[in-house]
């Protein structure tokens, strides 16, 4: 009979042994779950970050390149979205915006009149544009200007500011009001 008493006592040692592996176990894939989710969630706000930054570097683009800020440094876009100076991007293509750029009104920081003498009117076509042959001075100069875009997704609040500097060769009346001598 004594061998049937110890037979009894290591069943029930075998089952408390088996109940701590499971919640061990459990706790372990709990755990694991849970890093899944911080690190997929790291992931969505880089990547949310990423498009921001890609959606102000874009309106950016767009404003240097269609040249009227140094005319009317209040309405750089041909079109803008809501209030003047400010895109609006749907990247997901379900018909809202999923991230707006409001474009600060750039800033001229400098102009330089360009002598005549300085000028090779032989051999380019905006040189000889700019030549004005009794003056000392060209009717062309080169601006520096600033820009800034702060770009905001509507949906996670992810919230970037870019700032760009472009050199740009312009006339002096187009320069004059936004960018006094």
């Amino acid at each position: 009979m004594n061998t049937r008493i110890a037979f009894d006592k290591e069943q029930g040692v075998a089952m408390v042994v088996a109940l701590i592996m499971l919640l061990a176990m459990t706790l372990i894939a709990v755990s694991a779950a849970n890093l899944v989710q911080s690190n997929l969630k790291i992931v969505q706000n880089m990547e949310s970050r990423d498009m921001v930054r890609s959606a102000a570097y874009a309106a950016l683009e767009e404003a240097i390149s269609s040249g009227r800020f140094t005319a009317s440094p209040d309405a750089i876009f041909d079109t803008s979205c809501e209030v003047a100076n400010q895109k609006c991007y749907d990247f997901n293509g379900d018909g809202t915006n999923d991230i707006t750029v409001a474009v600060a009104a750039p800033t001229c920081v400098v102009v330089q009149p360009i002598k005549n003498s300085d000028l090779d009117v032989f051999d380019s076509e905006a040189d000889a544009s700019c030549f004005l042959p009794p003056a000392v001075y060209s009717m062309c100069a080169n601006s520096v200007w600033e820009f800034q875009a702060t770009a905001t997704d509507v949906v996670t609040g992810a919230e970037v500011v870019a700032r760009q500097g472009v050199g740009v060769l312009t006339t002096l009346n187009r320069v004059d009001s936004a960018c006094p001598l």
